[in-house]
């Protein structure tokens, strides 16, 4: 049995094998939280397989898997460890209550319920539970944010460094042969740069809530065809089809700057992962009176499940090579999902590992 779901409440899980405290609790904490039901410990674990809530009330005395032991499987597993637990019970003697403690659990509440005291309860763990969260991702962004500084932003310049090196050896010694080859490389290495520095400072900035949003009607044609003309040369020059459908004026009413870089971003991206001989093609139609969807479509080297689950996680290392090893952070596509949804917008992905990649980026839109 469910309540439904939404990330604006807290979400709890309740598990009883007495349907009249099922009652009791949906009546007092559905209007301010999402409640999932479980009658017994087995349906419980099955829920958490699925769903990660913010809290569980577990009654200690059950017929197939007692509160201790459900409680304990939960601490045993990494994934679910985390979530507080509240034990629901009639028993108040000392030794449960330690046992519970011991088990893992945070709290006890005592039947027959009181209202004031559950909600209560239930509000001050909830509120600790999504503060440890928020500081548990905070620390992962900062972790994400020195890992790129300290390994992403220097390896452009080591290649940068080495080839100027080159270039200015081969001009005291009167060789010219090749200097033309060193110095697009470096240009393509300064672009990656210039890119990777341009996504860390939007993020940062996302992540202090600092990137204002100003959105202004845009025609879409002349900006998707300016954005593809910067990736004409890097498409030539892995010998990739660019192509480019949109039959009529779109407008969308969005920030065009945001929009612009989740563009480039998206197509630097299916350039980078389409081996030599591919194609890349970006495709616009209106959804419906009021969106927009741009789609990134490519015949490259496509995700497996693993990389697709973590595609926008910051704590997760999904981070591969291009085809032809160009350097990847993983923080380009977390960006562009962060602006899709500061704008209305969301970005949604396809792939298969082996058979390229679809991205399609919705957008609101406006009438011409």
């Amino acid at each position: 049995m469910d309540f439904g779901y939404s990330n604006e409440k807290g979400v709890i899980l309740v598990v009883d094998d007495q349907p009249n405290n099922l009652k009791v609790i949906a009546s007092v904490l559905s209007t301010d939280y999402t409640l999932s039901i479980a009658n017994n410990g087995t349906n419980a674990l099955k829920v958490l397989e699925k769903l990660t809530p913010d809290l569980i009330l577990l009654d200690v005395m059950m017929p197939d898997l007692n509160g201790f032991e459900v409680c304990k499987i939960i601490k045993d597993n990494p994934a679910i460890s985390n979530i507080p637990i509240i034990f629901l019970t009639a028993k108040t003697d000392i030794n449960d209550m330690v046992k519970g403690f011991e088990c893992g659990a945070v709290d006890y509440i005592t039947k027959p319920f009181n209202p004031t005291e559950v909600r209560v309860r239930v509000k001050n763990h909830i509120k600790f539970h999504q503060a440890n969260k928020q500081l548990d991702l905070s620390n992962k962004q900062k972790d994400k944010f020195f890992s790129i500084i300290s390994h992403d932003l220097r390896s452009p310049f080591t290649g940068i460094m080495g080839l100027s090196y080159m270039i200015s050896d081969k001009i005291k010694k009167g060789e010219f042969a090749g200097i033309d080859e060193y110095s697009q490389l470096i240009l393509k290495a300064s672009e990656d740069y210039l890119d990777l520095l341009n996504n860390l400072l939007n993020w940062a900035r996302a992540q202090t809530d600092r990137l204002e949003v100003s959105p202004t009607k845009i025609n879409l044609k002349p900006l998707l065809e300016e954005v593809l003309s910067i990736y004409r040369e890097n498409s030539k020059q892995k010998d990739i089809s660019l192509a480019l459908s949109i039959n009529s004026d779109h407008y969308l009413y969005a920030d065009i700057d945001m929009v612009r870089t989740i563009l480039r971003n998206l197509l630097s991206n299916a350039i980078k992962f389409t081996h030599p001989g591919g194609n890349v093609f970006v495709s616009c139609k209106s959804n419906d009176e009021s969106s927009v969807i741009i789609s990134v479509i490519d015949s490259g080297i496509g995700m497996s499940k693993e990389i697709l689950d973590g595609l926008f996680e910051i704590d997760r290392n999904v981070n591969r090579p291009g085809t032809q090893g160009e350097s990847s952070s993983g923080l380009g596509l977390i960006i562009c999902k962060e602006f899709a949804e500061k704008q209305g917008g969301r970005l949604t992905v396809q792939s298969k590992e082996g058979s390229g990649t679809s991205f399609s980026l919705l957008l609101p839109g406006v009438s011409e």
